[in-house]
């Protein structure tokens, strides 16, 4: 069976090391991007299927959720999971983005990471 692949954003340093590990473990491949230009470079260096876009929403250099629309719309099978650190009252996470998202609230546990990217695998096949 492939593996299932993962683009994920994140711009902290740790975050992408440790939740890059985890997800090696269990079976994912994992291309990552520390900021909205890098995600871009990366993504058209990128000939094989990404699954799942994993995307911290507040980047330092662009909004997320708009980078995560530029980067679908030229790889539209992508599902895309949201990473936060703001609070689920957020009104960009209620509605904001235009359908019901996969949020992973920061600071995540490995059992929540995996819960939310076990559903988006699920997405992705479907």
């Amino acid at each position: 069976m492939n593996k299932t692949v993962v683009f994920f954003v994140d711009d902290d340093d740790a975050v992408r090391s440790a939740t890059r590990k985890i997800l090696e473990r269990e079976d994912y491949r994992v291309i990552e991007a520390g900021t909205a230009e890098e995600a871009r470079t990366v993504l058209a260096g990128e000939t094989g299927r990404i699954d799942i876009l994993l995307m911290d929403i507040y980047l330092p250099d662009g909004w997320g959720a708009s980078l995560a629309q530029e980067l679908l719309s030229s790889r539209p099978g992508m599902v895309t999971v949201y990473t936060t650190g703001a609070a689920k009252e957020d009104p960009i996470l209620a509605g904001g983005l235009g359908q019901e998202p996969l949020v992973l609230q920061k600071p995540f546990t490995i059992e929540e990471l995996l819960q939310v990217m076990e559903q988006a695998r699920s997405a992705s096949e479907a």
